[in-house]
């Protein structure tokens, strides 16, 4: 079994319960540290339990995975005092700059009337039951 601090190469796809495919990494093998919580507690968890060659279907619910959805997530703030407040692409998610954080947070942009601009902090697919199929291809030591 895979140990934390090694690193997992695996290849994954995630989806809803009716297998509706939000991300899929096409083939194309991930590598994380183990342990260090790089993905979701559950699918590293999962992952430490694996062998190489082992295949898992872990089905998450919504808090277990990008958590519960959150109204008081989704804020309303005056149109001038969002930058391009007026002209921002409605049902687009952007990056969301303050003097409290450094690097954009993103916000989807909910409606903008008359000059209020709503945007949901939530992650995307929060609120949402969630499967991840993994196969775990290898486990190694770090260098």
């Amino acid at each position: 079994m895979a140990e934390k601090g090694q690193i997992a190469r695996f290849l994954y796809k995630g989806s809803f319960p009716d297998g509706e495919v939000f991300d899929d990494c096409n083939g194309e093998p991930y590598e994380i540290v183990l342990g260090r919580h790089q993905v979701m507690r559950a699918l590293d968890d999962a992952l430490l339990e694996m062998n190489p060659g082992d295949e898992r279907t872990i089905k998450l619910p919504a808090k277990e995975a990008y958590g519960e959805y959150n109204e008081d997530a989704v804020q309303k703030f005056p149109a001038y005092k969002v930058p391009n407040g007026e002209n921002l692409p409605v049902g687009e998610t952007i990056g969301w700059t303050s003097p409290r954080n450094v690097e954009p947070i993103p916000a989807k942009v909910v409606s903008i009337e008359n000059q209020i601009v709503t945007l949901d902090f939530n992650h995307p697919l929060a609120g949402k039951d969630i499967v991840y199929w993994v196969n775990l291809l290898e486990v190694r030591d770090r260098n």
